[in-house]
């Protein structure tokens, strides 16, 4: 968290740094400039983009590193594999659509994060996501849908391109396939 909060805000107050790290398939392929697949997750297009990240990085990813941690002793490094498993998961198929196309270009952690919480989601489906008003408690197992929904729905009444749902939908299958390959046992 502190590391994408450090080059977030340096790189909300440089442009440079910002363009330089941004998520840009064409500099990946044409330039070779293969970091842009992992240094887009540290940079944010504003401060709002930020502290949201950050506050779905605390929430969730911080559950997942403890539940990791409470099943293996590897539990730390087994986290940095699907968060940046989800991250490349996201960015690869994204880079391999998009290259030929020198406008499209993402920021923030979207990857990651989709990623990390579909793995939380196998791994402790019945926990208590969160609250809906009417509803009520939303377990884990139905939590995904509703976070995928949103983001459709989101999508179609906004029509903000700034959402990277392509990266979003191809994090959370990176952090699924990762979850399954590290704990076979856990298929919902």
């Amino acid at each position: 968290m502190v590391i994408i909060a450090v080059f977030s805000l340096l790189s909300i107050l440089n442009g440079n740094l910002f363009s330089r790290l941004l998520f840009h398939p064409y500099s990946v392929v044409y330039r070779k400039e293969y970091y842009r697949l992992v240094s887009g997750d540290l940079v944010h297009n504003d401060i709002i983009h930020l502290v949201i990240s950050e506050l779905i990085i605390g929430a969730m990813c911080s559950q997942l590193e403890w539940c990791l941690r409470s099943r293996s002793g590897y539990g730390g490094w087994f986290f940095l594999a699907i968060y940046f498993g989800s991250s490349l998961a996201g960015t690869i198929p994204a880079s391999i659509r998009n290259f030929k196309d020198f406008g499209y270009s993402s920021a923030g952690a979207s990857g990651s994060i989709t990623g990390c919480i579909f793995s939380y989601i196998i791994l402790r489906p019945n926990v208590i996501a969160y609250y809906l008003p009417v509803i009520g408690p939303v377990k884990n197992i139905y939590g995904g849908f509703y976070v995928l929904t949103g983001l459709i729905i989101y999508k179609w009444k906004s029509k903000n391109e700034m959402v990277n749902h392509e990266v979003h939908f191809y994090g959370a299958l990176g952090g699924t396939v990762i979850t399954l390959i590290l704990f076979p046992g856990s298929v919902i």
